[in-house]
């Protein structure tokens, strides 16, 4: 038997080449029909018309994807623009702290250094180069030590007032003990009036025990070294008096005093040389005979 041929429907119609034939024909008969009849002119305006509102959408996307990219992209520039002022800030503020903290350290130092100059010439400035892990601890080491002359006792001050006191000395350094420490004790005198008194240190703050009742003492009074011993010079600040109150049947005044140096803040100290060694010398009831005033347990 003969096979039937097979019915083949994809290659039926128009193959490719026939429909760009025809096509093009078209589109030449058009353009031909455009530059002669104006009724193809307005019709294609027409139909230009009509198609917009579906160019206008499918445009749409494109421009909206367009604008987000921008949008993206701005965004990022803006995100990356304000990292790097933000660190440009964190800079300048950097910059400006560490040239206040030198400004401030050059001002002491130059304070210090005339104090040096016009009233205690045998002094010596000396640097903080050590100081204990614990915010409120009552020593300091500084940068000059038994190579520069400095001795167990000589007191320490600042462009403010006394500090502390010298208690250990190496060769190129030496251990400061400030003021408030509980075993210092200073022999001190009002500036107005020159009554005689002793400051006590007091763990962290100092304190005026046994100021006599009979005496005058008034806030803003200025406490300063009487020089009644063998350690510090006389009129060295040591503290402001804040509140002083009499009464109350004690033979002793109830006052609050703070100290006038910056026991914690100073970047540089003057270390004075301690007095020649005196007779003994009485307050009150206590009496000073050591040449130190730092008490020792």
């Amino acid at each position: 038997m003969m096979a039937e041929p097979s019915l083949n429907f994809v290659n039926s119609g128009l193959r490719n080449t026939s429909k760009l034939i025809v096509l093009s024909l078209v589109a030449v008969a058009l353009l031909l029909l455009d530059n002669r009849y104006n009724a193809v002119k307005i019709t294609r305006t027409y139909l230009a018309t009509a198609m917009y509102p579906l160019q206008w959408l499918a445009q749409q996307p494109i421009n909206a994807i367009s604008k987000g990219l921008i949008l993206l992209k701005s965004q990022q520039q803006l995100i990356l623009d304000n990292k790097q002022l933000k660190e440009q800030n964190a800079q300048l503020k950097v910059r400006i702290h560490l040239q206040d903290v030198q400004l401030r350290s050059v001002a002491k130092l130059d304070q210090l250094t005339e104090l040096q100059k016009t009233a205690l010439t045998h002094s010596q400035v000396a640097q903080i180069v050590s100081s204990a892990s614990n915010p409120l601890a009552d020593r300091f080491i500084i940068d000059k030590g038994s190579q520069h002359h400095i001795k167990e006792g000589d007191p320490v001050s600042d462009e403010n007032g006394l500090i502390g006191q010298i208690t250990a000395v190496q060769p190129f350094s030496a251990e400061v003990t400030l003021i408030t420490n509980a075993n210092s004790v200073i022999p001190a005198m009002v500036m107005r009036t020159g009554v005689r008194t002793l400051i006590y240190g007091r763990s962290g703050s100092i304190e005026l025990r046994y100021f006599p009742a009979n005496a005058s003492l008034l806030p803003n009074d200025l406490l300063v070294t009487s020089g009644m011993d063998s350690i510090y010079p006389a009129g060295i600040p040591i503290a402001i008096v804040k509140q002083a109150q009499n009464g109350n049947g004690s033979p002793y005044y109830r006052a609050i005093i703070e100290p006038v140096a910056h026991l914690r803040n100073s970047n540089f100290v003057l270390v004075i040389p301690q007095k020649k060694a005196l007779n003994t010398s009485s307050f009150g009831e206590t009496t000073v005979t050591n040449n130190s005033s730092i008490r020792h347990d």
